[in-house]
């Protein structure tokens, strides 16, 4: 039980402290995101667009998707009489 409380509180401790007495240092800190991938800044600016990009077309698909099957549902719906669950609004 002690070696549990002292685990606890000695990494908070030791987190609030930083690299005070750790003497530690990990020397990736100081890197930028693109350094850390291997590309220069405007690679990866650029490669963060086409993040973007490809993100937006598949929402859009998602959404077109969507509405697709929305329109099926509501044919059949139509076409056998079937009660409106609530699920699909």
């Amino acid at each position: 039980m002690a070696f549990m409380v002292k685990t606890m509180v000695g990494g908070q401790l030791k987190n609030l402290t930083g690299s005070l007495g750790g003497g530690e240092d990990k020397g990736d800190g100081d890197k930028s995101a693109a350094e850390a991938q291997g590309m220069s800044r405007e690679e990866y600016e650029e490669y963060q667009k086409q993040l973007v990009e490809e993100k937006m077309e598949r929402d859009a698909q998602f959404t077109q998707r969507k509405a697709e099957r929305a329109t099926l549902r509501s044919h059949f719906r139509d076409k056998y009489r079937l009660p409106k669950r609530k699920e699909d609004s």
